[in-house]
């Protein structure tokens, strides 16, 4: 979640977090108090806001992966040691 859209701090101490769809912010939601509670005491902050907003733009653009072979590429292009691992044991796909 946080690695495709990193948090961004606005003016007047507010962190806006992008998110793909409505369960992050669902799920987000439910740990608002504690995330904020964490960050107001470790920042000696008591001003910090956190604002969320929903990204779908970015789900739009990409191609789902369906089959095995499609998965593997995306995956693989996000974490080229995957390749070498595969390669490594010599791994098939199913």
């Amino acid at each position: 979640m946080y690695k495709n859209h990193p948090p961004q701090l606005l003016q007047d101490n507010t962190l806006l977090i992008k998110l793909r769809n409505n369960t992050q912010e669902h799920e987000l939601n439910k740990e608002r108090s504690t995330i904020l509670s964490y960050l107001r005491r470790h920042l000696k902050n008591a001003g910090i806001r956190l604002n969320i907003e929903i990204s779908l733009e970015e789900d739009k653009n990409t191609q789902k992966a369906f089959t095995v072979a499609d998965k593997y590429k995306a995956m693989a292009e996000k974490n080229p040691a995957l390749a070498m691992f595969r390669k490594q044991f010599n791994l098939d796909l199913e």
